[in-house]
């Protein structure tokens, strides 16, 4: 179960949503506290959020996938529709949904991944897109796959954009959230390499010209894998990027690593500026000057490191944006300038 949304005492009957089947989907289910098998009330594919009415007589489902945008439906409790409350009318901008896919790790882990191929036939440039972090998933039955603008922009620009969910993400238990307790960068870098290679066997990827970007952690893994996996990743842009943990929120951090007291060669692993002297690809910095999330000390920093390591890099710095840029001028700047960066590397 991911949530509990009601609990019917009066027929003993916990409704909550979750997951069986995939994780890629959320659904509602109903099960009786008296034990059984539950029953999943939502049938359509996708991601699914319940409200259920007082006197449970009936129920709104807001629910949304790859193929379908949002849309608030009133159903029965046996999960029927009855009508739809708001559908979202589909946006003329020709979207293809993305693939969805899984594949086995060399250590025979099934990690899920997310295709965006471009119109084009023949092997492409791969661009990796990432986060990597413990939380956020990157591969799921959404609308919001499809309406990713910036993968989309991508692989209508020739490359195939991957994403891949990598072990230390959420909804796959603790045994798969785990591996990354005390140790960040490297499972989540090694899975994305898995991805990069299983993603060659396909026939249409050309995995010796791979970029990889992301924002916040995930400019953090994109850093960690240039830095840590350079035969694989050729060109990478890391926006808002951690780059050594002891600057980072303690109430996040040690959730993870622990202290720096407890756990030093956990931090010094960990940290980017550990790794610098092994870079070979391009890079390119992104940060807003006055992040109050990552602070800008975190690119200040492995800049320096860089320098100090004679290792050539780009940076696009943006004076007036915060941890994400949300002027539409900066946004579309740095599209721009994103896209211009992989074209020039890859």
């Amino acid at each position: 179960a991911e949530a509990t949304v009601a609990l019917d005492a009066k027929r003993r009957q916990l409704y909550f949503v979750g997951w069986r089947q995939s994780p890629t989907e959320r659904h509602l289910f109903r099960v009786s506290l008296d034990g059984g098998e539950p029953e999943r009330l939502t049938r359509e594919a996708g991601i699914h959020g319940a409200e259920i009415a007082p006197d449970f007589s009936s129920l709104i489902d807001v629910w949304d996938n790859r193929e379908h945008p949002p849309s608030v439906t009133v159903r029965g409790m046996d999960g029927e529709p009855r009508h739809v409350i708001h559908a979202a009318s589909p946006i003329d901008l020709d979207l293809r949904a993305p693939e969805l896919q899984r594949f086995r790790a060399g250590d025979g882990v099934e990690l899920h991944a997310a295709i965006y191929r471009p119109p084009t036939p023949g092997e492409a440039p791969v661009i990796v897109s990432v986060y990597g972090g413990p939380g956020p998933q990157m591969v799921n039955d959404s609308w919001a796959q499809t309406v990713d603008l910036r993968a989309q922009m991508l692989a209508e620009h020739g490359f195939v954009v991957l994403k891949v969910d990598n072990r230390g993400s959420a909804r796959r238990g603790l045994r798969f959230e785990a591996p990354i307790h005390r140790n960040l960068g490297e499972i989540e870098v090694r899975d994305q390499v898995e991805g990069v290679r299983w993603l060659g066997t396909l026939g249409f990827a050309d995995v010796s010209r791979v970029g990889i970007y992301g924002w916040s952690y995930g400019g953090y893994t994109t850093l960690m894998a240039l830095l840590t996996q350079p035969d694989v990743f050729k060109a990478g842009v890391a926006g808002a990027p951690v780059t050594f943990w002891e600057g980072y929120d303690t109430a996040y951090t040690e959730k993870y690593l622990s202290t720096p007291q407890d756990n030093p060669e956990g931090y010094r692993r960990s940290s980017t500026l550990t790794h610098v002297d092994q870079l070979r690809g391009k890079l390119l910095l992104v940060h807003g000057m006055i992040d109050e999330n990552v602070h800008f000390r975190h690119t200040a920093r492995v800049m320096q490191a860089l320098i100090d390591a004679g290792k050539p890099f780009e940076t696009l710095l943006y004076p007036n944006e915060r941890h994400m840029p949300r002027s539409e001028r900066d946004r579309a700047d740095m599209e721009r300038r994103l896209l211009a960066f992989f074209q020039r590397n890859l």
